[in-house]
């Protein structure tokens, strides 16, 4: 008798949607591209910034760590960068494993080695400005930073530190720290904004990545590494990979939502890829799916979803809208301090992403959800009396 798919636990999400991806493939230009811009700062004794930016599930911090290990195999000391080491310099010390040590104003300082102890012991001067614990070293520098739109809300720099966050960031943008200095950040659609409101106005193109879902080569790979190398399916995974990869559209998180149910219903049937057991992966992926939308809608409230869903009806699955056509759309219904509120909101929560100056639902799949569920719910007006008051 075959156990049910929903009583098993999700180990895979749990453990894998967010960092490094078990199996990995696709993206291969944009590598090709960070290990073309880290050889040109070695060389070059200079660096950058790249920028990886998309919608949530995209597989950003998984493509981030992919770059990470070409920077390790080429010599580079790669730390994770959290946004205070922009401003903090004992913060920035402490990321870059250099400790606190004293601050000083000039020359040398003697610290005693004890109350017994004949002198003490002399340190050079060591300058607190990150920009020049930045420059005091040689071997390059690979900086990492996750959720980079943050930068704007929650990890903004306080105002008095806003300048300084500036300077470090230009340095690194520009290739002023005097040593190879890459900051590697990766955040939803807005992260180029974010820069641009913090003075790096201009990315090179090989520099500002816009990730969207995995082409189908990619996509079919990465689901028969987990059938065949993870579950140890017996036989030829074809129809599987075929029913998978249609239901996930390439995007990394979805293919995460119908192997996790693949894993458990392949250990279940011993390897064996079944028709029954097929039916009951795409089932589950689909369930874990719509969790996922829901979980990317949570601020939302039914009439706000009814509205988003309305605006993109007649909008083809994959078509985008015009900026003007969205905020238009919403101020009717909310008037337009409350429409710019939303649409920021569903920016930041991956409902719409920017691409090419307009914006679309990222995933055709959650553009379906959205219509299919919300774009025909009767909405009813409150009753309103003779006096204009609700009643």
């Amino acid at each position: 008798m075959t156990k049910s798919l929903h009583s098993a636990s999700r180990p895979v999400t749990a453990a894998f949607d967010r960092g490094p991806a078990k199996y990995f493939h696709g993206r291969k230009q944009i590598l090709d591209d960070f290990n073309k811009v880290a050889g040109r700062a070695i060389r070059t004794k200079s660096g950058t910034t790249f920028l990886i930016q998309g919608a949530p599930g995209a597989g950003k911090t998984a493509l981030m760590y992919e770059c990470e290990k070409l920077a390790r195999n080429s010599g580079w000391k790669v730390f994770r960068m959290p946004a205070r080491a922009l401003w903090d310099s004992d913060k920035l010390r402490r990321t870059l494993g250099l400790g606190n040590i004293p601050q000083v104003t000039g020359g040398t300082v003697e610290i005693s080695a004890g109350p017994f102890a004949r002198g003490g012991v002399t340190v050079e001067k060591a300058s607190g400005a990150p920009l020049d614990i930045l420059r005091n070293g040689k071997h390059p520098l690979l900086l990492k930073m996750d959720e980079a739109q943050t930068l704007e809300t929650t990890n903004a720099p306080p105002p008095e530190h806003a300048g300084t966050v500036t300077d470090v960031l230009n340095a690194i943008h520009n290739g002023e720290i005097d040593r190879p200095v890459i900051l590697i950040a990766a955040g939803l659609g807005t992260t180029v904004d974010t820069f641009r409101s913090l003075g790096i106005s201009r990315f090179s193109l090989e520099c500002l990545v816009e990730l969207g879902s995995l082409d189908k080569q990619a996509t079919r790979a990465v689901i028969h590494d987990w059938l065949k190398k993870e579950a140890r399916a017996k036989g030829d995974p074809t129809v599987w990979i075929d029913a998978i990869a249609q239901e996930t559209h390439g995007w990394p998180q979805h293919i995460l939502s119908y192997v996790e149910p693949a894993l458990g219903r392949l250990q279940t049937d011993d390897g064996n890829m079944t028709a029954e057991g097929l039916n009951v992966v795409l089932n589950a992926g689909r369930t874990f799916r719509s969790e996922y939308y829901e979980q990317r809608a949570h601020d939302f409230s039914r009439i706000q979803r009814h509205s988003l869903a309305k605006l993109i009806k007649e909008v083809p699955s994959g078509g985008s809208l015009d900026l003007e056509d969205i905020i238009s759309s919403l101020t009717q219904e909310y008037g337009k301090p409350k429409a710019e509120m939303l649409f920021r909101r569903a920016l930041h929560r991956g409902i719409l992403h920017r691409r090419r100056g307009t914006y679309a639902i990222p995933i055709p799949s959650m553009h379906n959800w959205l219509v299919t569920n919300y774009s025909h719910i009767q909405i009813k007006s409150p009753q309103v009396s003779e006096f204009g008051m609700e009643r």
